[in-house]
């Protein structure tokens, strides 16, 4: 079994072949709440960024899906945390979730997750949490697409395990 460990050098090294100024580029849109074609679409996974993690583990598939199911069990589990942040109001809490779900959800190319991670943030930035819940409604339904797309791509091992921690 591939470590945790090998799992963030893969994901380091396929964020280190994106290039820097488109990075910057769309981390801004994202940040700033753009919506353009290119940005946000109806597609669930950006298809260059997933191919870039298809090629990275092509030596071993099995890597691929395991750095899949760890990232929709961290995002399962940050879903929570962010219903949790709501219901007791916790603004920042509910900031500094979104930022981490929308990093890594990036990494795995799930934009439109990321656009609502971004919204989540800076409602949480701004301590104004009236819509926060319709937001966070959204965002679960992104979740939901992104599982059902990786499941599509890698199969039924992209996901963790019935009654896993996640």
């Amino acid at each position: 079994m591939t470590s945790r460990q090998d799992l963030r050098k893969l994901a380091l090294a396929l964020h280190s072949l994106l290039d820097a100024s488109a990075q910057k580029d769309y981390l801004l849109k994202i940040q700033i709440g753009v919506s353009t074609k290119t940005l946000v679409t109806d597609v669930v996974i950006a298809r260059e960024v997933f191919e870039r993690l298809r090629q990275a583990a092509v030596g071993d598939p099995s890597v691929l899906a395991e750095l899949c199911r760890d990232y929709i069990a961290e995002a399962r589990s940050t879903i929570v945390q962010l219903q949790k942040a709501l219901a007791r109001g916790k603004a920042e809490e509910l900031r500094e979730r979104a930022h981490y779900l929308k990093g890594s959800s990036l990494m795995i190319g799930a934009r439109s997750l990321a656009q609502c991670c971004a919204t989540l943030e800076q409602m949480g930035r701004d301590s104004d949490l009236r819509d926060a819940e319709l937001v966070l409604a959204q965002t679960m339904a992104a979740l939901k697409a992104v599982e059902e797309e990786l499941t599509r791509e890698v199969g039924p091992v992209a996901l963790p395990a019935e009654g896993s921690a996640a």
